[in-house]
């Protein structure tokens, strides 16, 4: 729906204002002299656990810096996933995007890739708690920079990043001066609503030996989705809100502590998903019109409205005791993840590939002429605790060497029912919920890590890492409902336990000071577990799941060139994953399962280019291959399938231009144009009768189109005050960010989009 009526945002107002006054003085400023070539910016990165130049890293690494954060407006895994190379983002729904790297991603409940913030892990380590979409997307404000490792990190950070990892580096406290900063933006987008964000920060040293840094922010996200059966606009709208408080004391120069605590909420009022056609009931053979929309472009129709809301809490303690022959660090960790969805299911079939859906079945158990909606409420709950002691050498010595232990408990709980509800009134209509579901389990890891650096001359070093794991697992579920449809309360527990050895092996050769060449050889893991079932399963279904783990072969360069306004970043990569967890269907029983085994090979460049003071550009992007290499039928995928939401080619260039405006104001203008390649959708599977016997059949997939966006910047800065007016995706495209075909009215299907055309301006005070 269009609002061309809208009243334009004060904020937006204000920044054209200022940006064209600033283009008025710059037009009467003398001519600007001739200008020099700029060098390139050196980023310090800590991917293996101690500080290093970026270029010295031998292994594919992402460091986006905190004025490339601010100045692009990255503040979400969507903006993320343009600037990183091989990152695939599966945008379900803010607080629910699926993240992976090089195309390891077969659906599934467990995750790949691992999230930190600092050297904190966040998120589950197993596949009990969901965590394949509870990333943490957090708030990039007043961060120091993001660092995303590509490729297996299971030697220094353990398991769930066999695919790779994404870390938060957090700005520390400086107790040697006072700062403070305050930003206000406003963002309208196409198709629906605006949204304000407010955001803080304030330093306070004390005595120069200690400091307390303190965020906030508040984010209005903009809805533009509508249900014209519930009456409501901008049905997605919602808000992104939270803060973190860090306290630093160093003492003597040799021994520090730094405590900090971290709090963000997301919720949101609805989906972003659009009906569609979909597969009509017919998912093995859908029709050829299954992505035309059903009600309206940015339209969908609910029965119930899908509130959402996610809780996210970090607490953590780092000290370190620097003894000059090593450091030695401790880091102890607490954390809590709260997630709870409400949806709207009244249309989801029973079995996939039979038209009957929950909806039906309650209309059958209410009388003659009720027409009755279901909804399904997830609660998921993770409280994990972790600590880490690690002892490590000081860096340019012959030999460097780190070694160090790591615990997790981790406490999880799904709580799960199906409510129905008399429609369009919504009340409640007095049955019980069709099922309730408690999952309660616990994940306990020990394990143990080193990795050597040998230096055999200035040019030539070799890295060897290693790490064993133990885990042990149990779960206890309970079901319930309504006593004809799912049978009598019941209650089930199981167990596990499991061991794995991880490795890595990285020699790395400086051709010359500025070009470095290395190969790397890693492997990553999941760890298995046991299956949560009922009583009545039978006996050829498996009761626990094993770890399914990759090897990555990694030859990779990087140079700097042209008087070091040049750098150039490629790595060639192929992996092989085997004993792959899966979502399966037995014996009509869902399970976590191993299912074959599969391969990613490709290439992934970034290319940085100064050719005079002023103007950086920006190449980066991927080609990746990803497929199955084994059957994996009960899942809906067989050999030679491509992974799902894994494009083949991907592709970013930025430019950004900065010159001198007036006074001690700089300008800046940029553009970011960035290539999303085809996908194919996740693996699904339907239930036929074969003699007696019910089996699943691989579904057909959708192939999702490629699509291209382009986002404009431009602003005036001083290092004091900013001022910025932006667009993304300017040409409003309709890019396909995920498809689901089954699930909405009429046995239709769902879609997510790129978020369409966004402006927005932003004010920023640093003092």
């Amino acid at each position: 729906m269009s609002r061309s009526s809208r009243i334009p945002s004060p904020v937006l107002l204000v920044l054209a204002s200022t940006l064209a006054a600033g283009q008025a003085a710059q037009a009467d400023d003398a001519p600007a002299q001739p200008q020099t070539a700029a060098l390139l910016q050196e980023v310090v990165v800590t991917a293996q656990k101690r500080e290093e130049k970026l270029s010295n890293v031998p292994m594919g690494v992402t460091a986006i810096t905190s004025q490339a954060l601010q100045s692009e407006h990255l503040v979400d895994f969507a903006d993320l996933e343009t600037q990183v190379p091989g990152l695939s983002v599966e945008l379900t729904a803010p607080g629910l995007d699926r993240l992976s790297l090089r195309g390891e991603n077969v659906g599934g409940v467990g995750s790949t890739v691992t999230t930190y913030i600092d050297d904190v892990p966040f998120g589950s380590s197993n596949a009990l708690a969901n965590g394949y979409g509870l990333a943490g997307d957090f708030d990039t404000w007043d961060l120091q920079r993001v660092e995303v490792l590509r490729g297996p990190q299971g030697t220094l950070y353990g398991a769930g990043s066999e695919g790779g990892l994404l870390k938060y580096v957090t700005a520390p406290p400086d107790p040697t001066h006072f700062a403070g900063a305050f930003e206000l933006g406003d963002e309208e987008v196409a198709h629906g609503g605006n949204g304000t964000s407010y955001k803080g920060m304030v330093n306070l040293p004390v005595a120069g030996i200690a400091a307390l840094r303190l965020d906030g922010f508040y984010t209005k996200l903009p809805g533009y989705i509508s249900d014209p059966s519930l009456g409501e606009t901008d049905v997605n709208r919602g808000y992104r809100k939270g803060g973190r408080a860090s306290f630093l004391l160093d003492l003597a120069d040799n021994f520090s502590i730094r405590l900090s605590a971290f709090g963000q909420t997301l919720h949101t009022d609805g989906t972003p998903d659009i009906d569609v056609i979909g597969a009509a009931g017919t998912p093995v053979t859908p029709p050829a019109n299954q992505l035309q929309p059903s009600v309206g472009n940015y339209d969908q129709q609910r029965f119930v409205n899908e509130p959402s809301n996610f809780k996210y809490r970090i607490y953590s303690a780092n000290l370190e005791w620097r003894l000059g022959w090593g450091t030695l660090s401790s880091i102890t960790s607490y954390g809590t993840t709260d997630s709870d969805q409400y949806l709207d299911v009244s249309s989801t079939e029973l079995t996939s590939g039979v038209p009957f859906s929950y909806g039906m079945l309650i209309d059958e158990l209410l009388p003659p002429g009720t027409n009755a909606a279901m909804a399904e409420v997830d609660d998921v709950n993770v409280k994990k605790f972790t600590q880490e002691v690690r002892l490590a050498s000081p860096a340019s010595q012959t030999i460097e060497w780190q070694a160090g232990a790591f615990y997790t408990r981790e406490a999880s709980s799904i709580i799960q029912s199906l409510p129905s509800f008399i429609i369009p009134t919504e009340a409640p209509s007095g049955l019980p919920s069709l099922e309730n579901v408690n999952l309660d389990a616990l994940y306990r890891e020990w394990s143990g890590f080193g990795q050597i650096t040998y230096h055999f001359n200035p040019a030539f070093d070799l890295s060897l890492g290693g790490r064993w794991s133990e885990n042990k697992q149990s779960e206890n579920q309970s079901i319930s409902g309504i006593e004809a449809v799912v049978g009598p309360p019941t209650t089930t527990g199981g167990a596990s336990t499991g061991t794995d050895f991880l490795y890595s092996i990285a020699p790395r050769w400086h051709v010359t000071p500025n070009t470095m060449a290395y190969i790397r050889v890693a492997s990553g893991y999941r760890p298995g577990g046991p299956n949560a079932l009922p009583p009545i399963t039978p006996v050829g279904v498996d009761r626990t799941y094993q770890s399914d783990s990759t090897v990555n072969y990694e030859l990779g360069v990087k140079s700097t060139a042209l008087d070091n306004r040049l750098s150039i970043d490629v790595d060639t990569f192929l992996i092989h994953w085997k004993k792959i967890q899966l979502f399966e269907y037995v014996d009509s029983f869902g399970i976590n399962a191993n299912g074959g085994t599969a391969t990613s090979k490709g290439l992934e460049w970034t290319f940085g280019l100064t050719p005079f003071e002023g103007l950086n550009l920006r190449l980066t992007g991927a080609y990746v291959d990803a497929y199955l290499t084994a059957d994996a039928p009960a899942a809906g995928g067989l050999n030679g399938d491509a992974l799902p939401y894994a494009p083949k080619l991907s592709n970013s260039l930025d430019a950004e231009y900065t010159w001198r405006a007036f006074g001690d104001y700089k300008a800046f203008t940029g553009a970011t144009w960035s290539y999303i390649g085809s996908r194919k959708n996740d693996f699904t599977s339907s239930a036929t009768v074969v003699g007696s016997a019910v089996v699943f059949v691989p579904n057909a997939r959708f192939d999702l189109g490629s699509y291209n966006t382009l986002d404009l910047r431009a602003g005036l800065d001083n290092g004091r005050w900013s001022f910025e007016l932006y667009c993304k995706n300017i040409a409003d495209s309709r890019g396909l960010a995920t498809y689901a075909s089954t699930g909405t009215p009429n046995f239709g299907g769902a879609i997510t989009l790129q978020q369409p055309r966004t402006i927005g301006a932003t004010i920023d005070l640093r003092f």
